[in-house]
């Protein structure tokens, strides 16, 4: 046992002289073998990287105790740019050379035990050079502890001090030690990177802890050789990786950057290295330290030698670049005059400003350049031209602005800002002095958030803000909060706290703008310390005391704090006790809409605010858009680890339709981090005055609509007040505020003598049109360099690795307008007389855009750069040539526009991803690859397998494979995979060969995804993007596009052509021709069905349809779909009809204006066959059910388009729908059988059905079609010859609604046919669906036109053509739910009924006449506009399209057409008409031949849904073009998502094809009920909010006189405008406040009371009443106004006596009406109505007994009096004059009481404060109280004769100490005194006095 533990001791004794610590002896050289290298690219193969790669000698030499000598010698240089990894490396002797002269010099470095110390080195070694010997000795750094083989430690190394882990393997045998150590590059104390550009976005943690963008790994491998003495690194392999991925790192793909090193031990020797002489300087420790990489822009590499003289060439070749039309490349050289500005000195830049600043073009740039050098230099040349005033303050508040926000706060930085603030920026409200302080404000919330030494500037706003205060100047108040806000720092709060009310006793009386402006100046700050923010805002909000604006804008930067649960619920519940309704419906929508949020950083609020609205939602859910809002819509994508949020808030103050402010804000998740790019706020308050004061709900908007009234206003626009702005707003990006201002006069001058400078005068509108006239020629330009995002950091080689983003731009806008002005106006001249003047304005403008992004990825300093550059380049160009001719007196236009003559490119858009190489040794050799090069990656899909036992099997079987890979026929091949490789190339062009033009688009695309199917691969690639304008040839040059508009009496002199319509009657005989052809065909092929056709019925039973309908009616288009699929059994009739000649109406019905029996009988055989087939194919009896031959004649066919104007019935879709295919779905059809035999033959078609088909779908249809078949029954037993045809498919969407309600209609299919067509059915289904109640969108729309049978003629032509119309009359019918059989009075309507009774034929005949006479009214009538747009030609040939509109109207309708139609005689037209009434409106747009290849028709009508009044728009179209299908379908696909996201739910029917439906019930004053059917898509909302109310009262007739045509929508304008005002109304026994609160109270009987009073600063306008006598009941009124005093008393004959001023006014002389200085006066039989619109007061009116009085909707919260504040809050009706809420209603009438100094006026009361009668304990002390508030006495020597009860509060003393009554009078403390008990006292209302009372 001791020999061993004696071998032990030995053993740890001998270990501990073995040397693991590399280490390097003096007196010796280590020589190494050095490489290093680094790539940047895509992973994948087959995708080009770059990268360059450094071989050379390394030796180290020991020249002292731990101090080393190192030396790089032999240095080959080698760049990579191509295909990854088939490329190889190319030598480049000329970045050799460079390479040599930066790593020439040995530089001394410290070295002990693996640790580099100290670097020394000559000042002639540069940073970057030493960053290379950084790079080796990275390698050297190395730490093993002796006693453990694997463990972690922090390690310094050249990227700072991470975390590393070592594992440690030994070979003893050989004395090797294996060395493994790992580093996370992400996670080190000291960090070495830098980040720019990035200051205005804050990180998103919970972002980064799922996903993290960039990441870096190191990995080292060592072997090292030791013995007793020492150890040496034999060989080092190290291994570094960057990765970075824009999207989710996992799905989203990644770009890397890959970095390696060799080192590898060749020779030892012992020799003694001689130190150079040269003076060694320190240079830091390992870590790299930055060098030329950040003044060198990753875009450019070049050589500097004559700074002075680059930059002016580099300016003159922008200037000359931007000259004429920007091109793509202007904005990189803009970047490369940025880069040479940047290298440049001081006076580089006055040599540069003194030779270029007097020429405006080379001025700007300079301009706009040197503030994005962001430099020191820059803001001292910017102050010292600020001092000489050699910029205006335009070109100031520009350069400030940029220079500021792109600067980076250093301490040189920082000094000149404060100089430029402090001398040169004014404190006040011009926009230098705004731009200045928000700037630096801005620069300094930089400083403070990169270090914590930011007191200096902050000291400079705080003292400002301070001053501000001192001085109570609002706007400077205001513009020192707001740079406060921009800092963002929480030392500011204790100075914010003193604007805060609650907070500071002076900040009460502070304007509610600077609380609002305080609160969100605490906004920034809340982020970084959202505690302290949490407990202010929360305080301010809990006060009720405070402003509800303030209070909601304290409830926004709270919840932007991120707060948790507990402060989430305890606001819910401060909800829930929430008086206001405006600040209650404003935190619950806000809570609603932040709990819907998906960003991951919002996760834990948005749970709390779920939870807080689950205990709103039963309260505030149903809020409307009158009360405060928040919308926020959010979408947040994982795979892309991005999202977008939009949020908009509606701050409403009192009610109003407009609100008071706004604000919209857009935030973003990208990269880990969220940035808020735009925030706009506005308010609105002084504009919708201004607006409102002009408004009044009683005009004539027919007549008095004139634009000098308008022009009257601009022009007066200095005559309004400028205390109160017209609105104000500001403007934050990125979370800094850029600007704030409000619209008023002082600003409008501001602008204007800015823009004409400071020393010049207001111009006045003559000045300005005299330059018009002598032409006017400007040219602006703008160079901004948006962007500029870097990351640097250090790789394992010493090099840095970037990633940057660039944005760059240039715009410019250039322009020559010059007027020519006949007659010429005079010096007095004022803008309403051009509206009598001629004028010819020639313009020629264009605005043009170049913007350049870069993204880069790979090493970039000033020797060498490599790596990823993706460019993207857009350019625009849209330019303006016109020549206009305007004539306001002959209302006419004229417009020239030259011809295209060359291609014009007006957007054209181009990304590309390269892998680039550059070095400045060699510039010419700079290399640029495409990254994806699609043929060299390699195809999976078209490699072979090769087996390893090759036989000749293999090699047929290759052979084979081969042939089939070439083979076109097999369209499942796989080799179709590849196709993914070529380009997607797409072009468009929409041809207007009529002008002689073409727009193009065109679309190139070539992406990765291919390889690797993320995201990133997506973007890598190259994408095109252009849009043009090319020219058309045409037969003669066009010289020039001539646009002509004439209006009024003239329009029919500009016509060019003759609007004519062809009569189709002309085609009949070609159309005989051709069915006799197809007859006889058919006849041969088909004889047997036609035998099987004939047998089915001894008799003709006939079905025609018109030709129009056929084609464009969608049932009937779907019949004759069907019919061609399904069979080809077509009858023809033998004989032909006599076609009576009648006139052609191309507006009228769409059957009679095509009614043609030969095309009837076409189209009705075919339809008839597809009703046989299918009825065959299901009853399984063809023969018996297939169609008969058709017959018809010459009545027969007038009877059809008399009747088919009618209603129409049924449609073939629907039937079929309805009946799974039953043997009636024709379209139409005509009977004109005179026997029996027809319903003989119908009754065995209706009995077969019933037995053969089971109507599982049995609807109020089949009800409509037995109605149907027993008038057919009726008609041919009387011998008469009647037709009657269907129109569109009108009922087929009401049937649909049966077909996809089977659920409520299943009771019906076991019924038999029999109960049907007696009229049963839908009684039963009725009962049905009353025990189960459907739902809205399966409710049926009752019109509420087709009850109106007073009128027959406004019912018959209102509707151009029923059958083209889609008119949804036919639904009453076809859900006829009248049990008893004679359901014929509403089915007449519908052209059904065809019985005896000689009223119906005469309705008949009346109604189908006056829609055929609604013919072409260019027959009639002259146009009221033409519109000719014309291509003028060299050969005088006309080219072009003409537009004319006729108007014809009268009160009962208004009936509108436009026609277009070519200037070359074409049959082409296009035809546009609509007929509106009061309580319907019916549009049609047909075009093609003749008007009649396509159509689309929409109608809108009043009716019931479920007996709630509504309104239904209806659309229905025939035939479209398949550009509108392919749009509409690819429109559809978004619509679902989108009405989800607004609030609608879906319903899963099947709509009609062919129609959209649009339905919308009132179900009470505020909500509606909407629904939505569309193709495929059903959507509905129930109790939909609106912003006005509905007049949900009794619906007006026809007659009603005030209701026309022309204003109907005016007057539902005037019915939302006049819903924002509020009347109050006033009568003896009670009263109704402005938000509709009643009260009853007798008021008093001798005194004058307040009614309603402007309670603003300036009040306009006060109203009083008081008794005329107190034993009566008349009173009189005082209406009192800035411009009038009017007095209204009773007569003794029932009358009012008016006085206006004292002076009596509407006597009884015949005066009906006085008006005066903005007072209207008049009466309304015994209502005397006084209207002052201009003073709030938009109507007075008093009969004697009733006082109403309404004002103006901008008077809302602005009102006191007895008829409360007008706020459309109930719960602050009581509100007193001292603002407190009075106990009772008696207590708040007496304080609106005013009374009188003496008794003389009959009022003889006064206010006295009363003491309590009794003693009551408070606290546990008798106490005596005094009321708070003072009640109505009599005066002295008076006593009361009446008295009433009112309750007052009381504060109460300890009785011991209580003061007295008088002592409690005379104190101040009243007004603050608390209410201790609330008590009823009496109150004095009517006194008598002896004496005289005082």
């Amino acid at each position: 046992m001791r020999g061993l533990i004696l071998t032990l001791i030995l053993t740890v004794v001998g270990s501990q002289h073995l040397n693991y610590q590399p280490d390097f002896s003096e007196n010796k050289v280590y020589t190494f073998d050095y490489e290093s290298t680094i790539l940047s690219g895509l992973p994948e193969k087959g995708l080009a990287r770059a990268g360059i790669r450094i071989r050379s000698k390394v030796e180290i030499s020991g020249i002292g105790p731990k101090l080393c000598l190192i030396t790089i010698h032999s240095i080959e240089a080698a760049e990579y740019n191509g295909v990854w990894p088939t490329s190889s490396f190319s030598r480049s002797l000329k970045l050799t050379q460079v390479l040599t002269g930066q790593l020439s010099n040995p530089i001394k470095f410290e070295y002990s035990n693996g640790h580099v110390g100290k670097i020394m080195a000559p000042d002639s070694v540069s940073d970057d050079g030493l960053n290379v010997y950084r790079g080796i000795m990275n390698v050297l750094e190395i730490s093993i502890k002796k006693m453990q083989h694997s463990y972690s430690l922090q390690e310094p190394g050249i990227g700072g001090i991470c975390n590393t882990t070592y594992a440690i393997q030994e070979n003893k045998r050989a004395n090797l030690v294996y060395v493994t150590k790992s580093k996370d590059l992400n996670s080190c104390e000291d960090k070495v990177q830098m980040v720019t550009g990035s200051a205005y976005t804050y990180p998103c943690q919970t972002c980064q802890q799922r996903n993290k963008n960039s990441r870096a790994t190191a990995t080292y491998n060592y072997k090292i050789k030791y013995t007793r003495n020492e150890a040496v690194i034999t060989q080092a392999d190290v291994e570094e990786i960057h990765q970075f991925t824009p999207f989710n790192e996992i799905t989203g793909g990644n770009a890397i950057v890959e970095a390696r090193q060799k080192l590898a031990l060749t020779d030892v020797q012992k020799s003694m290295t001689e130190v150079p002489s040269k003076e060694f300087q320190y240079r830091g420790s390992i870590q790299y330290q930055f060098g030329s990489e950040l003044l060198q822009l990753p875009v450019h590499l070049f050589r500097i030698k004559n700074v002075e003289s680059q930059i002016e060439e580099s300016l003159q070749d922008l200037v000359d670049t931007t000259s004429e039309q920007l091109t793509s490349e202007a904005p990189a050289k803009a970047l490369k005059l940025l880069h040479l500005f940047r290298a440049a000195s001081e006076e580089d830049y006055e040599s540069v400003w003194k030779q270029f600043s007097s020429r405006p073009a080379y001025r700007r740039y300079i301009l706009d350049i040197i503030p994005a050098v962001a430099s020191h230099r820059a803001l001292r040349f910017l102050r010292q031209k600020m001092e000489r005033q050699e910029l205006t303050n335009w070109e100031a508040a520009q350069t400030v602005l940029v220079a500021l926000h792109s600067s980076t706060p250093t301490r040189d930085v920082m000094e000149e800002a404060t100089q430029i603030v402090k001398k040169h920026c004014p404190r006040s409200s011009t926009v230098l002095g705004k731009v200045c302080h928000l700037s630096y404000a801005s620069l300094c919330h930089k400083q403070c958030s990169s270090s914590d030494s930011c007191s200096e500037c902050l000291q400079l706003l705080h003292g400002f803000a301070g001053e501000a205060l001192t001085k109570s100047n609002t706007e400077e108040i205001c513009l020192a909060l707001k740079a406060l806000g921009n800092v963002g720092h929480p030392a500011s709060i204790k100075h914010i706290k003193k604007f805060l009310p609650g907070y500071a006793a002076s900040a009460s009386d502070l304007p509610l703008k600077v609380h609002a402006t305080a609160v969100m100046a605490l906004k920034s700050i809340g982020m970084k310390d959202p505690k302290m923010v949490q407990a202010i805002t929360l305080e301010i909000f809990l006060n009720h005391k405070i402003h509800p604006r303030v209070r909601m804008l304290a409830a926004v930067v709270l919840l932007e704090t991120k707060p948790g649960l507990p402060i989430v619920m305890t606001l819910a519940d401060a909800v829930l006790k929430e008086p206001s309704m405006q600040v209650a419906s404003f935190i619950y929508s806000h809570l609603r809409a932040l709990g819907r949020s998906t960003a991951p950083d919002l996760q834990v609020m948005a749970s709390a605010c779920r939870m807080a609205v689950r205990a709103l939602s039963s309260k505030f859910d149903k809020s409307g858009y009158q009360f405060s809002k928040v919308f926020r819509f959010s979408m947040f994508k994982e795979i892309l680890m991005s999202g977008v949020a939009a949020k908009y808030l509606v701050l409403n103050n009192a009610g109003s339709l407009i609100p008071t402010m706004a604000m919209s804000q857009l935030r973003t998740h990208f990269l880990g981090r969220v940035a808020d790019p735009l925030e706009v706020g506005i308010t609105v308050e002084g504009l919708q005055e201004m607006f409102a004061k002009g408004y009044s709900p009683d005009q004539d908007w027919e007549t008095d609509f004139d634009f000098k009234e308008i022009l009257k206003t601009l022009s007066d626009w200095k005559a309004l007040s400028s205390d109160k702005p017209f609105a104000s707003g500001y403007v934050k990006m990125f979370g800094q505020e850029f600007f704030f201002g409000g619209l008023d006069k002082n600003a409008i001058q501001n602008v204007l003598q800015a823009w004409y400078g400071p020393d010049e005068k207001i111009p006045s509108i003559r000045r300005i049109i005299s330059s018009l006239q002598s032409g006017v020629g400007r040219q602006w330009t703008k160079a901004l360099l948006s962007s500029e995002i870097r990351r640097i950091v250090p790789t394992c080689t010493g090099f840095p690795a970037e990633t940057s983003f660039y944005y760059s731009s240039i715009t410019k806008v250039a322009g020559n307008v010059q007027a020519q002005i006949t007659p010429s106006p005079k010096s007095d001249f004022r803008l309403t007389e051009i509206l009598n003047a001629n004028i010819r304005l020639r313009s020629k403008m264009s605005l043009s855009m170049a913007k350049e992004m870069t993204f880069v990825m790979g090493i970039n300093t000033h020797m060498v750069q490599a790596g990823l550059e993706s460019h993207t380049k857009m350019n625009a160009h849209v330019p303006v040539n016109v020549v206009a001719a305007v004539q306001m007196k002959e209302k006419n236009i004229k417009i020239e526009i030259p011809p295209c003559k060359d291609e014009m490119n007006i957007i054209t858009a181009r990304s590309k991803t390269f892998a680039v190489t550059r070095n400045i040794g060699d510039l010419t050799a700079s290399k640029m690859t495409p990254v994806l090069l699609p043929e060299a990656v390699p195809d999976i899909m078209k490699m072979s397998f090769d087996s390893d036992s090759a036989s000749g099997e293999t090699d047929n079987i290759r052979v084979r494979q081969s042939a089939e890979d070439v083979s076109s026929g097999d369209s499942f091949s796989f080799g179709q995979s590849s196709s993914k490789k070529e380009p997607f190339v797409q072009s468009m062009c929409f041809n207007a060969s009529t002008f002689g033009v073409q727009a193009c688009i065109e679309k190139k695309s070539v992406h990765a995804a291919f390889i690797k199917n993320v995201p990133l691969y997506y973007l890598v690639g190259e994408h095109a993007f252009r849009m043009s304008f090319k020219p058309v040839y045409t037969e003669a040059p066009i010289e020039k596009i001539q646009v002509t508009i004439q209006a009024g009496d003239q329009a029919p002199t500009k016509m060019v052509r003759l609007v004519t319509f062809e009569d189709p009657k002309t085609q009949v005989s070609s159309s005989k021709a051709a069915i006799k052809r197809v007859k006889k065909i058919l006849d041969d092929t088909d004889d047997q069905g036609a035998r099987k056709s004939r047998s089915s019925s001894s008799s003709a039973s006939s079905t025609s349809t018109s030709a129009e309908s056929t084609t464009s009616s969608p049932s009937s288009s779907d019949s004759d779909h069907r019919a061609s699929q399904g069979g080809t059994q077509i009858t023809l009739k033998k004989r032909q009809s006599k076609v009576k000649e009648k006139k052609f109406y191309p507006f009228g019905d769409s059957s009679s204006s095509s009614s043609n029996s030969s095309s009837s009988k076409s189209s009705s055989s075919k339809s008839s066959s597809s009703s046989s087939k299918s009825s065959s194919s299901n009853s399984g009896s063809s023969s018996k059910s297939s169609s008969s031959s058709s017959k018809s004649s010459s009545s027969s066919s007038k009877d059809s388009s008399s009747s088919s104007s009618s209603k129409g019935s049924s449609s073939s879709r629907s039937s079929s729908n309805s009946s799974k295919g039953s043997s009636s779905s024709s379209t139409g059809s005509s009977n004109s059988s005179s026997s029996s035999s027809e319903a003989s033959g119908m009754k065995h078609k209706a009995k077969k059905q019933s037995k053969t088909t089971s109507f599982p779908h049995a609807g109020a249809a089949e009800g409509e079609r037995s109605v149907r078949v027993q008038a057919r029954k009726t008609q041919s037993s009387s011998s008469s010859s009647r037709s009657t045809s269907s129109g569109t498919s009108s009922s087929s969407e009401s049937i649909g609604v049966s077909h996809r309600q089977s659920k409520y209609d299943r009771q019906a299919e076991t019924k038999p046919v029999k109960s049907q067509i007696n009229g049963y059915s839908s009684h039963s289904i009725s009962t049905e669906w009353e025990h189960r109640l459907p739902k809205v969108y399966q409710l049926r729309f009752r019109s509420a036109h087709i009850h109106q049978h007073t009128d027959h003629k406004i019912s018959s032509s209102s509707s151009s053509s029923s059958s083209e119309s889609g008119s949804s009359h036919c639904n009453s019918s076809s859900s006829s739910r009248s049990s008893h059989p004679s359901s014929s009075s509403s089915s007449h309507h519908h052209g059904e009924n065809t019985g005896h009774s000689s009223r119906v034929d005469a309705h008949h005949s009346h109604g189908s006449s006056l829609t055929r006479e609604r013919n072409f009214l260019g027959d009639v009538i002259p146009p009221g506009i033409t519109i000719v747009a014309q291509a003028v030609r060299s050969d005088n040939r006309n080219q072009g399209y003409q537009a004319t509109a006729y108007v014809r109207s009268d009160a009962a309708k208004v009936d509108v057409q436009l026609v277009v139609v070519q200037l070359a005689e074409t049959s082409w037209k296009a035809c546009a008409d609509a007929v509106i009434l009061p309580l319907k409106a019916q549009a049609r747009l047909r075009w093609g031949k003749e008007c009649r290849d396509y159509r689309v028709a929409a109608m809108a009508t009043t009716g019931q849904l479920a007996k709630k009044p509504a309104v239904q728009l209806k659309m229905q179209w025939g035939k479209l073009p398949s550009w509108i299908k392919k749009t509409s379908t690819a429109f559809m696909q978004y619509v679902p998502g989108a009405a989800l996201v607004l609030g609608f739910s879906e319903a899963h029917q099947r709509n009609p094809s062919h129609e959209f439906i649009v339905r919308a019930a009132a179900t009470s004053p505020r909500t509606i009920d909407t629904v939505i059917k569309a193709p495929g898509v059903t959507l509905y909302y129930q109790a939909l909010r609106i912003p006005f109310t509905l007049p949900l009262g009794p619906s007006p007739t026809y007659e009603t006189p005030d209701i026309t045509a022309w204003n109907v929508f005016p007057k539902i304008a005037s019915q939302i405008a006049q819903e924002d005002q509020s009347t109050c109304e006033i009568s003896e026994g009670d009263f109704k406040t402005f938000d509709h609160v009643s009260h009853t109270y007798s008021f008093n009987k001798s005194c004058n009371l307040i009614v309603a009073q402007d309670c603003t600063e300036r009040p306009k306008f006060i109203i009083t009443t008081s008794k005329v006598d107190p034993q009566s009941f008349s009173r009189k009124v005082h209406i009192n106004t800035t411009s009038a005093n009017i007095t209204i008393c009773p007569a003794a004959h029932s009358s009012l006596l008016v006085a206006c001023n004292e002076e009596p006014v509407l006597l009884d002389s015949g005066d009906s009406e006085y008006e005066k200085d903005n007072v209207k006066i008049y009466k309304n039989g015994t209502t005397v109505i006084v209207e002052a619109p201009t003073c709030g007061l938009k109507k007075v009116a008093f009969d004697g007994v009733i006082l109403k009085v309404t004002v103006s909707s901008w008077m809302r919260g602005k009102t006191c009096g007895v008829c409360g504040n007008n706020d459309r809050e109930k719960h602050n009706e009581l509100l007193m004059p001292n603002h407190k809420l009075a106990h009772s209603c008696s207590a708040f009438v007496h304080s609106w009481v005013l009374l009188e100094e003496t008794c003389s006026g009959g009022c003889k009361l006064q206010r006295s404060y009363v003491k309590l009668n009794r003693n009551p304990t408070i606290d546990g002390e008798e106490s005596t109280c005094y009321s708070v508030d003072p009640v109505l006495k009599c005066k002295k020597d008076c006593t009361p004769t009446e008295k009433t009860s009112v309750k007052v509060g009381f504060h109460c003393f300890p009785k011991d100490t209580a003061v007295s009554m008088p002592e409690w009078q005379r104190s101040s403390d009243k007004k603050s005194a608390s209410e201790d008990v609330v008590e009823s006292v009496d109150a004095d209302i009517d006194c008598t006095c002896t004496g005289d009372c005082s």
